[in-house]
Formats: C-alpha cells, structure tokens, sequence
C-alpha cells in the first residue's frame, strides 16, 4: 500500500510538471534547470532577460534523483519545457527517438568547443544538443598521509606500480591507501574502472560496435588491476557497498588516503574538513602509456514540443557565449575560450584539466545500459571471490555479446 502511495504522488508530481509546462505563454521560455545551479541559472536569467525585455526566462529547478525518467515523460507527453539539461550520454537516445530539435543553426563556433563532447551530442550528422559543462576524474589525495607514509606529496604516482606502491605505503589500521567503488549506482565504477582498460588497449565494445571485447587479455589485466586493490587489503572493506559519495565521506574522515574523483568534490571536502592538506593528480597509466578518463559533463536539448523553440534558441546562444558558460557551469566549461577565465586558474584545478584532452565518450548504443550492468555485474563476482578476472569478463562478454545481436 505505501509503494502504491508513493507511485501516486510520483504521478501527481509528472502530471502537475507537464500540466505547468503546457501552459506557457507566447514569449516564455521554461527552462529546467539543476538546483546545484540554481543562483548562478538565475542571474543568467535576469541578463537575458534585462537585454532581451520581449522575453521571459521561467526556470523550475530539477534535482538528480529520477531527473531521466522525468524528462523522457515530458517530452513523450508532448508536454515538455523549452529548455533541459541533460547528461551528455542521454542526448542521442533522444535525438535516435525523435524527442528533441537540432540545433546546428544555435551553435555556429564548432571549433571552440571541446570535440568530444560535441561528439557525445552529435548523430546522423547533426548536433543534437550544446555541452557547456565537462569533466573528468582525476586522483584527489591526502598530502599528509603521503608525507607520513615517506612519500612526497609533490611528486605524486603516475604509473600504475607507483599507485599501487604508494597505496601499500599507505594503508595501514584503520585507513585504506586506495579507494575504489563496488557497489552503488553502476556509473561510479563504470567511470572508475573502465578508464583503466582504455589505458592498457582494452574496451569493452570493438570500434564499430559489433563484437564484445571485455575479455580479451587487455581488458582482463585492467580489470585485475582495478579490482586488485580490495584483493589486497589496500581498499575499504566497505568497497561492495561504497559510490562515490561513501569515498568521499571516508577520505574526509582519514579513513581513506587517495580516490578517484572529479573536481565537484574538492568544495564538499573542504567545507566538511577545512584542515584537510588535500592534493590531485593524473589517473596514473601503465608505465610507457597515456591515461584516459571517461569524459562527463551536461548539455542543453531543446524538446521537439517545446512551445516556443525561437525564444528558446536565442537563450541559449546567450547561454553559451564564452563569458556565460564560464560563469555557468560547477566543473570546466565545454567552450575552450571559456577555459581562459580567471575562475579557472586554481592550482587545484590543473590536474584535472590537463586530463581533459584524455577524456572520452562511452559508445552510443541502445543497449549500453544493459551492457555495463553485465560488466558492473562481472566485478562484483570479482570483489566477492566468486570467479577469477578472466571468468568473471567471459561471462559478462557473453551477455554483452547476446545484447548486440
């Protein structure tokens, strides 16, 4: 009876979104935007709209936590706002569904956005959103743990032995030299883990996408590397149940001394523990190779029943001017003069930017979910001492094999 209730309001809460949005007036543009941007998406709004008085930006501020299923329930209903933000990954779903508008004729300086990801928004030759936001991991430690441990904070690892050497350095009663996720929402450690097999030559899909590759002898030594550091004691004992946020509340706590990361997380960490002497650095790779990330981030999308598309359009050419974007966006912007802005010259901030040009989009197939559940799946048989690496891939390289047929 209680979930019955729940899927009611649930409802209510759909219907009376859609219900608002169909509403809009000529000349009103509704904008969905995320709350962690919610003060800086309304001073952008009351710019444009100061400069542009015919008019009115209506912004209703969504949050993460069901935020796909409720666009796709929009923009299905036919009732959807003019304007969302969505993760790069989501768009061609939309743009291969005929959900959404393409915009080749708003974003007109190509070549000074960051082509990866205008790679994840473009399909059948068309651009299907505009990324202003873009990010990858990068290694956030604990300087002082690195100092107790006989290392130097300034000369942090950048091969995966060091890692591992400075990991056991590291980890001792009571604290994890290494983090790693598995457990949580899949995603934290398909972009923990996967980067890793990109590195050593792997993947999980052949380049055109039509064979399973995750078991080949590149993958599997990636996956025993990432893996092996809860093999060997040097990762929490909570790493089946641990995301991203429960390593992150561990490092603040000592508990864990280095963990793969964003940029997003480096204000939390300093709010919740302000003594912490924190550092980061590159994703260390196999020693005589480059390292790789998996490149994340937003983008704006223009629903196909968006009510008034010509207002929606000139926002977001207002949006994503160089100054705009790089006010906008809670990680790097997608614009690379945006990048020059000032906001962006913290010493804290250049590991992470110097692994974007490293950062890389996931394929685009209809059953990628599926496919890195199977691969999620693997590594947990992994962590649990069910099956060897090998197996473990073999197994999620058949089912991934059975989704591409």
């Amino acid at each position: 009876m209680k979930s019955l209730k729940i899927a009611g309001l649930l409802a209510l809460s759909v219907l009376s979104s859609v219900a608002t949005t169909t509403l809009a007036r000529a000349g009103e543009v509704t904008w969905w935007a995320p709350n962690w941007g919610e003060e800086r998406a309304k001073d952008l709004a009351k710019r444009f709209m100061a400069a542009n008085p015919g008019i009115t930006i209506k912004m209703e501020v969504t949050v993460s936590n069901g935020l796909p299923e409720r666009v796709l329930t929009a923009m299905r209903s036919g009732a959807a706002p003019d304007i969302i933000e969505v993760q790069h990954g989501w768009v061609n779903g939309y743009a291969q569904g005929d959900l959404i508008l393409t915009l080749d004729d708003v974003i007109q300086d190509k070549a000074d956005f960051n082509k990866a990801a205008l790679d994840y928004v473009t399909w059948n030759g068309k651009t299907w959103g505009i990324p202003y936001r873009i990010e990858t991991h990068g290694v956030i430690y604990n300087k002082d743990h690195f100092r107790e441990a006989g290392l130097d904070p300034d000369k942090p690892p950048k091969t995966w032995d060091e890692l591992v050497a400075a990991a056991k350095a590291m980890t001792k009663a009571g604290r994890s030299g290494f983090g790693i996720t598995g457990g949580g929402e899949v995603g934290n450690t398909i972009f923990r883990s996967l980067p890793f097999i990109w590195m050593n030559g792997g993947d999980i899909l052949n380049a055109d996408m039509t064979k399973a590759v995750v078991n080949s002898p590149e993958a599997v030594k990636a996956v025993e590397f990432y893996t092996g550091f809860y093999k060997q004691g040097l990762a929490p004992k909570s790493t089946l149940e641990n995301d991203g946020l429960a390593l992150r509340r561990l490092f603040v706590a000592g508990a864990v001394s280095a963990y793969q990361s964003g940029q997003f997380d480096l204000p939390a960490i300093l709010k919740e523990n302000p003594n912490l002497k924190l550092g980061a650095m590159m994703i260390p790779a196999p020693a005589g190779k480059q390292t790789a990330a998996i490149l994340g981030g937003w983008s704006y999308v223009i629903p196909k029943s968006a009510k008034n598309p010509a207002e929606a359009k000139k926002f977001l050419q207002f949006l994503n001017t160089t100054e705009a974007q790089g006010f906008y966006t809670d990680t790097f912007p997608a614009r690379i003069s945006s990048t020059k802005l000032p906001r962006f010259d913290d010493p804290m901030l250049k590991p992470f930017a110097e692994m974007l040009p490293f950062g890389r989009p996931v394929p685009v197939h209809r059953n990628w979910v599926k496919m890195v559940q199977a691969y999620f799946d693997g590594i947990q048989r992994i962590l649990l001492g069910d099956q060897t690496a090998q197996k473990a891939m073999d197994q999620a390289n058949e089912e991934i094999q059975a989704l591409l047929k």
